[in-house]
């Protein structure tokens, strides 16, 4: 069999058509266009016939990474001084631009590292369900692993999924399952907050990659698991039916999380009080950080730092004001209850001078 045969028999067992995707293409969905690449979806919003995602693996004939006999390039990992590491945001969209040049350079509103893909550049998608029962048959590994967390958190298999590399229908050098976890706020936090129960009473179950601590992710039985929480019920997903346009940039915002409910997802949306704008006391507010890295970073009571933008959104005959971080990076802890820091004022207006 020619390796382009080999390639499209394992793509078309799982592959499906864009047309089922009826409710619209959730978070954790992988897609493949018809140049190859595959596109990873992240959150719910999305311009007009449009997705919001990135690249994360393209065909290149010199790549390192095989998917069923065909080389492919990561777009967000590299290897340096022999070493992995991740791709910084803002090179990696650069270089979808160098990749296909067709793509539009237009301002998302709500990310700055992430690219809009038109829904008429792809081939199809990849059913988080189907992928995942594809690999449960396919890998015993994946099987045995996913029956025992099953079992662990409680979770029916049929609400479940699987993403990452494994959706796709192979597996890395490396044994960690990309889980995908379907259920309505409540089941979902249930979940997350019995995964934050086992990890902290089995500290060597803690994930630890790249010198950050990962609260969502545990290590069970051996296997790094990985969750991703997905809404069983889309009206309950925050920013999704809904227009976005930009206010103000360069804000300097604080606020106290007053609810986390939708932190553990992406994007992590959480409700802000005693909110402050470029040191103007404000109404409280919503905070959405189109950065996956920080899910189930954000607890009740916390008070933050956020260098971001502010947006106007609507939906429906409604509109509100939201603040957006664009990166972790982006924001701090604070040690301060409520206001804005002046410390470093006071200091500088009640100099020390000796007596005499």
């Amino acid at each position: 069999m020619e390796e382009r045969d080999y390639f499209e028999s394992q793509i078309g067992q799982i592959l499906c058509p864009m047309s089922d995707l009826i409710r619209g293409v959730l978070d954790t969905t992988y897609l493949m266009r018809h140049d190859g690449s595959f596109v990873y979806v992240e959150g719910y919003y999305g311009p007009p016939g449009k997705v919001i995602g990135k690249i994360i693996y393209y065909p290149k004939p010199d790549g390192k990474i095989d998917i069923h006999g065909r080389a492919y390039e990561s777009m967000v990992k590299a290897e340096r001084d022999g070493e992995a590491v991740y791709i910084p945001h803002d090179e990696q969209i650069r270089m979808h631009y160098l990749l296909d040049p067709t793509l539009d350079r237009e301002d998302l509103v709500i990310t700055r590292f992430h690219v809009g893909f038109p829904l008429s550049g792809f081939r199809g998608y990849f059913n988080d369900r189907l992928s995942l029962f594809y690999a449960m048959g396919k890998f015993p590994l994946v099987g045995r692993a996913v029956e025992n967390v099953s079992r662990f958190l409680e979770i029916p298999i049929s609400r479940l999924g699987i993403t990452g590399s494994t959706a796709l229908g192979r597996r890395g050098e490396h044994s960690d399952i990309d889980l995908v976890i379907f259920g309505t706020v409540e089941q979902n936090r249930e979940t997350a907050d019995r995964i934050c129960r086992y990890i902290h009473g089995n500290p060597d179950c803690r994930v630890v990659e790249f010198g950050k601590f990962w609260p969502l992710r545990f290590i069970h039985q051996g296997i790094e698991i990985c969750p991703a929480y997905v809404y069983i019920d889309l009206d309950e997903a925050p920013f999704r039916n809904c227009a976005v346009e930009p206010v103000r940039d360069g804000v300097d915002a604080y606020g106290t999380v007053a609810d986390n409910t939708h932190a553990i997802y992406m994007p992590p949306v959480m409700s802000l009080a005693d909110v402050y704008l470029d040191g103007k006391p404000a109404d409280d507010l919503p905070l959405v950080v189109y950065d996956g890295s920080v899910r189930g970073e954000f607890y009740l009571g916390e008070r933050l730092h956020v260098r971001g933008r502010l947006i106007r959104v609507r939906e429906g005959a409604g509109e509100s004001l939201a603040l957006t971080a664009f990166d972790a990076g982006d924001i701090e802890r604070e040690r301060f209850a409520k206001g804005v820091p002046v410390l470093d004022g006071e200091l500088r207006r009640c100099r020390y001078r000796p007596k005499g």
